[in-house]
């Protein structure tokens, strides 16, 4: 079977969709090596990937395009390419700004989630939401399945676009990865050594800045409540881009305004590698995303042992069970209780430890690639 990925997402900074189809495609070739997979894009791929798709069964078909040319993909140029290449399945990973257009052969689509859909202020103007809107209302109606990462986007997606639940596949994601499992101690230390961290206890929020979802203010609201009745000096680590519309700026003013800037380290972009440093060593880690489909940092969290307070809704539930303390992302306080129950009370920090690593048990990246190749299987014998 030839399966061919709209990969331009793997072209830019680091995201959920490039991690997400970094994953899928190592682990379909784990699970089944006579798969031919094409990895379509209009510039070539982020060196920061090639770990992930460096196998002789994956073939890398970059048009390098200039700038002026990319607005048309991948309307423009991937019906050419799936034809070309004879592809009998195309994949698109990463659905939520991809342009209307027929593929020509069968196609799945993922969508991460609807949580623009949901959230108000997503959006500048009112055609950009309708645009946003139409174009999940006909993929999901265009491709042969939908695949979601959740229960709660699959719920999502039958309610806002009205498709059957049958045409949807839930494929769970793994949790953790080859630079988090072969990351050693010392490696570790020196990149939190860099951060003037050794020795220094720390929260980490693992959501990042460069979305108003991922509500940082809250964040550094209820750090600055849990600062002025803390038992010891601890520090707050932002990891994520500076360079996302102006976040920087917002968010060295609020912590400006909260007197805490001299509390808060904001990291900006940083590799894999060092986001699991930090991560390993912090004593308490925050997902605050206001609503996600499915949120990779909240398993990655688990399964480098780290204790997690994560936002009551979207797919989180669904995602922590019981493994994470669950908080309302408009309590305020409750945040900075619940950093005091982690930092302060080593029982409960070590019983949460403990459930995330159990929790984490039940996310796989192998059966999430077997059950998207089950998924392709399908509809190449319809």
């Amino acid at each position: 079977m030839r399966i061919g990925f709209d990969a331009n997402v793997l072209t830019k900074e680091k995201s959920a969709g490039a991690y997400y189809l970094g994953q899928l495609v190592r682990g379909l070739v784990k699970c089944n090596p006579r798969l031919e997979i094409f990895l379509f894009s209009a510039d070539k791929v982020c060196v920061d990937y090639d770990h992930y798709i460096h196998f002789p069964q994956v073939t890398r078909v970059t048009l390098d395009l200039p700038r002026e040319a990319r607005k048309g993909w991948p309307g423009k140029y991937i019906p050419a390419l799936l034809k070309k290449h004879r592809i009998d399945v195309f994949h698109s990973p990463c659905q939520d700004g991809a342009a209307l257009f027929h593929p020509g052969c069968p196609t799945v689509v993922t969508v991460m989630g609807l949580g623009d859909w949901i959230m108000a202020g997503s959006f500048p103007g009112w055609w950009e939401k309708k645009g946003y809107q139409f174009r999940h209302l006909a993929w999901s109606r265009l491709a042969a399945r939908t695949i979601t990462l959740s229960e709660t986007t699959r719920r999502d997606l039958m309610r806002f676009c009205r498709v059957s639940g049958e045409s949807i596949a839930v494929t769970f994601p793994g949790a953790g990865s080859d630079e988090l499992f072969s990351l050693s101690q010392g490696e570790a230390e020196a990149v939190v050594g860099q951060y003037g961290l050794a020795g220094q206890d720390y929260i980490i929020n693992a959501s990042g800045l460069s979305d108003k979802r991922h509500n940082l203010n809250f964040v550094l609201e209820g750090f600055a409540q849990y600062l002025r009745h803390a038992a010891g000096d601890v520090k707050l680590v932002v990891t994520g881009s500076v360079n996302y519309e102006g976040a920087y700026a917002r968010a060295v003013r609020k912590m400006e305004m909260l007197g805490i800037k001299d509390k808060v380290i904001l990291t900006g972009f940083i590799s894999d590698r060092s986001f699991y440093a930090l991560l390993r060593n912090a004593g308490a880690a925050i997902v605050s995303s206001m609503y996600s489909g499915m949120s990779f940092a909240l398993t990655e969290c688990f399964a480098a042992g780290v204790p997690v307070i994560a936002s009551d809704r979207g797919a989180f539930p669904e995602i922590a069970g019981e493994a994470a303390i669950m908080v309302d992302m408009y309590d305020i306080g409750s945040l900075a209780e619940s950093l005091r129950r982690l930092l302060e009370n080593q029982v409960e920090h070590d019983l949460y430890v403990e459930k995330g690593v159990t929790r984490v048990k039940e996310f796989s990246w192998e059966r999430m690639a077997q059950e998207t190749l089950a998924v392709y299987q399908g509809i190449v014998k319809e």
